[in-house]
């Protein structure tokens, strides 16, 4: 039996729960602090000097403006720059950061101290320095973006690098993240329970920075992305720690595993769910995934996925044979999870749209006038308009057909365009020639390249009109 006196005898107990109470404290502080940011209201942003970066950031579009670049034939002419290799490695190393960190957390409520001790002790040992990682990377993930929404404009005073995050959407999310960050501190000495809320936070933050952040309708797009990134760090967390049990304790690697791939079908199913439910919300045509670079990158994501599945299966009948895991599958699936978590932060920055100019082609005549705009002018569904000016004597024409011809499908029957009345009434107007307006929405053009618009135009007299008109949709 020990000698110290009573109170020394408590005293580290009571110190504990007095350090456990000001975490408590200082979380939901930071958690209130996180909610005001990402509710604020938007009567911030109207104050703002309408001059100054961060007025204009407060339009912020994500598929317009930095965060979201597409500006992809610019930098194939350029080349990449050293700046933008900096810029897509900060990127890359957030995105696995805040997957590794956040799931380390949540992967805590499945591993308590009293059932597996080896474990948990290496579990906690190993997240203050991923806490540390993600501080480090959240602080430079904010600094290089907002440099870059910064850049081209005069100025860049502190004043307005405080404006920028205090006054805009996307600066209090960045705000938001950096003050979880420091919050994860005292997560890491709290409950499992809170350790898991501060987990979903933090997703759930990262989860208004995204592509759908930018939807009309967003409510499910968010959600789905919520979703997405708790799997994601879910299956990334796991993985890591049996790579880590792997070269640490190799039975505990072999206990491990059976709970990872119990987990990892889950998630990679949810996965898979939820990234196929934003790509459908996102995208106006499937064509898309074949036309644009954003397209590209998701369908090499999902061959990795394919691949992760198939490793997946291996790892599982050796879990069911109660063999140890191969130290070489749980390499190849760490590689695929780095190289699907790095893809993932170089298509989140680009738009998921083609990168095209609308056609607007105006015409000017003796005995008519005639304006073909197609919007956005890009493979899959287009929205055309049509106005037709002719002379008052004649009024409105008798029939107005078009007809839409891919140049590099001669043989194809061409796309009749069913054309509605518009009346919505136009801007311009021409003496002596009376208006007639049409459109057509969700107008498939089946491929890129070249095309042609025919118009055949059949006034009340009988007159006929036919117009070529030759435009590109790439």
């Amino acid at each position: 039996m020990s000698n110290l006196p009573h109170g020394q005898k408590k005293a580290p107990s009571l110190f504990r729960k007095r350090i456990n109470y000001i975490s408590i404290t200082v979380l939901l502080l930071t958690i209130q602090a996180a909610a005001l940011l990402l509710i604020a209201s938007e009567q911030a942003s109207a104050l703002a000097d309408t001059a100054s970066p961060a007025y204009l950031a407060s339009s912020f579009d994500p598929h317009e403006q930095v965060g979201h670049d597409h500006s992809a034939s610019s930098r194939a002419d350029s080349g990449i720059t050293a700046g933008q290799l900096i810029f897509y490695a900060v990127r890359s190393a957030y995105y696995l950061a805040l997957s590794l960190a956040a799931g380390l957390m949540l992967w805590s409520v499945a591993i308590p101290a009293e059932a597996d001790a080896v474990q948990r002790k290496l579990l906690d040992k190993w997240g203050l320095p991923a806490m540390r990682g993600l501080l480090l990377v959240i602080l430079l993930f904010v600094f290089v973006h907002m440099s870059e929404l910064l850049k081209g404009y005069t100025g860049g005073s502190p004043r307005e690098w405080l404006r920028l995050l205090t006054e805009t959407s996307p600066g209090r999310s960045w705000l938001a993240l950096i003050l979880l960050s420091f919050i994860g501190f005292a997560a890491l000495k709290l409950k499992d329970s809170f350790k898991a809320l501060w987990a979903l936070l933090l997703l759930a933050v990262e989860s208004f920075n995204g592509h759908v952040n930018a939807l009309p309708s967003n409510t499910l797009a968010i959600v789905l992305d919520f979703i997405h990134l708790v799997c994601s760090a879910l299956w990334a967390g796991g993985l890591m720690l049996l790579l880590l049990f792997w070269r640490s304790e190799r039975k505990e690697a072999g206990r491990f595993a059976g709970k990872f791939t119990q987990m990892a079908w889950l998630t990679i199913l949810l996965l898979t769910l939820s990234g196929v439910g934003m790509t459908f919300l996102l995208l106006p045509s499937w064509r898309y995934l074949l036309y644009t670079t954003w397209g590209n990158l998701l369908l090499a994501k999902g061959l990795l996925v394919l691949l992760v599945i198939g490793t997946g299966y291996l790892l599982r009948r050796r879990v069911k044979r109660h063999e140890l895991p191969r130290g070489g599958l749980l390499k190849l699936d760490g590689v695929l999870m780095c190289l699907i978590i790095i893809i993932a932060s170089l298509f989140t920055y680009m738009s998921p749209v083609p990168d095209t100019e609308p056609l607007s082609y105006h015409k000017m005549g003796d005995k008519l006038h005639y304006t073909l705009g197609i919007t956005p002018n890009g493979p899959g569904p287009n929205r055309l308009t049509l106005k037709v000016w002719l002379p008052e004597q004649l009024g409105a024409p008798a029939s107005v057909q078009l007809v839409l011809r891919a140049d590099r499908y001669p043989g194809r029957a061409g796309i009749e365009v069913p054309l509605l009345s518009d009346f919505s009434g136009s801007e311009l107007s021409f003496p002596g020639f009376k208006e007639t307006a049409f459109y057509a929405d969700k107008v498939d053009l089946y491929t890129r390249g070249a095309w042609t618009a025919e118009l055949v135009i059949i006034d009340k007299a009988g007159g006929e009109t036919k117009q070529s008109i030759p435009f590109r949709n790439d």
